[in-house]
């Protein structure tokens, strides 16, 4: 780990920032670019469509709400465990703000959301790409807050993840214009990718073969929710199927990416914070 001298430095201005700079502006290009394409509101349309009420709604808008609840607590037990574990000040901000970057992807979906009535459709606006933005961002510095010592590699892997969203933003309105989903391939590449490099940091910092459910709930459940809505949850227009649509919906986040999370912030808990209240608890007994 770090040094002593490195944990506490209070520099602000320094080489490190500089490249994270960088890395911010290549990806913010692109968030820019998309924000001068798309439309500011959506298309109007003549034809009624089905929205999803009552009971489902509620479990939909209780799903997405409890991640404000979730974060806060992720934010306050990687701090403690990364400050104990020895982490540098500047890792732990990278992590803080990558948690804090999920719940500005949430708020920006929960928005999309609302404009569709709540009835999940895979479309092209701007809170839509928003979403997948601060959502490839946020498991990026989440990853950053977990390097253990700053190396080549490790910067050029921020460079490739800040090159993806580039990539991702210019893909995107080329989707809307074509209307075409296949361009949303490399956004869920782009994500499997950071979610690897995620896997792995953490694998480092934990040394727990169990970091593997993150990614089996956080990508792999989390995807095959969103096939099975893309393939079953209907179309709010012509063929509407509220009862699959909401229910995996639902799962999606609950058993996706709400889930990866709380089971990551269980396993640095147990990494960080378990074994320091332990040795407090025996000495107090002394």
């Amino acid at each position: 780990m770090d040094t002593l001298k490195e944990r506490t430095n209070s520099k602000i201005f320094s080489q490190d920032l500089a490249f994270i700079a960088l890395c911010f502006f290549i990806g913010l290009a692109g968030f820019a670019y998309v924000l001068t394409i798309l439309p500011g509101v959506a298309e109007p349309t003549t034809e009624s469509r089905t929205c999803i009420t009552g009971g489902w709604k509620l479990g939909l808008i209780i799903t997405h709400v409890l991640t404000f609840g979730l974060i806060p607590l992720a934010m306050r037990i990687f701090y403690q465990s990364l400050n104990n574990l020895g982490f540098p000040l500047r890792r732990i901000f990278a992590s803080l703000l990558g948690l804090a970057f999920i719940m500005v992807a949430i708020a920006s979906e929960i928005g999309w959301h609302v404009t569709q009535c709540w009835y999940y459709q895979n479309d092209f606006t701007m809170l839509n790409f928003m979403f997948y933005f601060f959502l490839i961002s946020a498991f990026a510095l989440w990853s950053d807050g977990l390097i253990e010592k700053t190396t080549v590699i490790t910067n050029l892997i921020d460079i490739v993840f800040a090159i993806s969203l580039l990539v991702v933003s210019i893909l995107y309105p080329l989707g809307y214009e074509a209307s075409n989903d296949n361009f949303k391939v490399p956004i869920y590449i782009a994500l499997t990718l950071v979610f690897s490099v995620l896997t792995y940091r953490g694998y480092k910092v934990l040394q727990d073969w169990k970091i593997i459910l993150v990614p089996i709930f956080s990508v792999g459940v989390n995807l095959s929710f969103v096939f099975l809505l893309d393939k079953f949850g209907g179309n709010p227009y012509t063929d509407p199927q509220v009862l699959y649509n909401a229910l995996f919906h639902i799962c999606h986040d609950l058993l996706g990416t709400e889930a990866g999370v709380a089971i990551f912030t269980w396993l640095i808990y147990m990494k960080g914070i378990a074994p320091q209240n332990i040795k407090e608890n025996l000495a107090n007994q002394k």
